[in-house]
């Protein structure tokens, strides 16, 4: 699998999509990002972890989930969160809808 498109950033986490090795599929997928180190009151610096104990890896999510992810971050979009890549943003909203989980257009 290789990174297509970073998604969104925040410091802590990143979610990206990558190819699968079909190089014609895409998956949504999460890493935890390497954890700052941080200087104490001591004025030594800490090294500290993330929750999954320092792995950075990146890992697919099932596919549902996938998309419920995505849709979350577009409506977080909307909502004006940062840390988002403007291309990977489009790219996941052409992946959501193109997976049919996201209509192109509203009707009222």
């Amino acid at each position: 699998m290789t990174l297509q498109q970073l998604v969104y950033e925040d410091g802590n986490i990143a979610v990206a999509l990558l190819s699968l090795e079909d190089g014609q599929s895409a998956r949504l997928a999460v890493r935890w990002l390497e954890p700052p180190q941080y200087k104490g009151k001591d004025g030594r610096v800490h090294d500290t972890t993330n929750v999954m104990g320092g792995a950075t890896d990146w890992f697919i999510v099932p596919f549902t989930f996938g998309t419920a992810i995505g849709r979350t971050l577009v409506e977080q979009n909307a909502a004006g969160l940062s840390g988002f890549d403007d291309a990977g943003f489009a790219a996941l909203v052409q992946w959501l809808i193109a997976s049919d989980e996201l209509e192109d257009a509203m009707c009222y």
